[in-house]
């Protein structure tokens, strides 16, 4: 059913969580997984004006490297094909289309929500705007951690 399974990873808890079901879709499957970075450019530039120092730039490229190669060994170790992706641009646009076009995805796995709050309250979610924009099926896994509210109240 799915031969070519996307997974966008950008180091948040919900990000492992869609990993980790991406790598058991992939073994029922016997599908390949591309896991993939996105290193967006949008935010190495503040107010159209100001761009981030080149050492900044560097760490998130190896941290973003970092990210995918534990997500390599994950899936390698669970007996699936893996290729790793480390891109530049803007994370919307690549995981909603340029990805899935490039590598003939059938099926994007992605967290609800990544670590990038600021850019969310910005400029939107970009889960939300994959799911509205991607021509390629995609499931929205959540950490069931995120779930649970500690709903007792202290007793007066």
């Amino acid at each position: 059913m799915y031969q070519n399974i996307l997974v966008p990873l950008d180091g948040s808890r919900n990000a492992e969580v869609a990993l980790k079901e991406a790598i058991e879709l992939g073994k029922k499957f016997a599908a390949e997984l591309f896991v993939a970075s996105i290193v967006n450019e949008q935010q190495f530039v503040a107010y159209g004006s100001m761009a981030a120092p080149a050492q900044f730039y560097s760490d998130m490229r190896n941290r973003s490297q970092q990210i995918l190669n534990e997500a390599e060994a994950d899936a390698k170790a669970a007996g699936l094909k893996v290729t790793t992706i480390l891109a530049n641009g803007m994370p919307k646009r690549a995981i909603a289309e340029e990805l899935p076009e490039k590598y003939d995805i059938d099926l994007i796995v992605m967290g609800k929500s990544g670590v990038d709050a600021l850019s969310r309250i910005m400029l939107g979610s970009t889960t939300s705007y994959v799911v509205r924009h991607s021509m390629t099926k995609v499931l929205v896994v959540n950490d069931e951690a995120d779930d649970t509210e500690d709903n007792t109240t202290e007793a007066e």
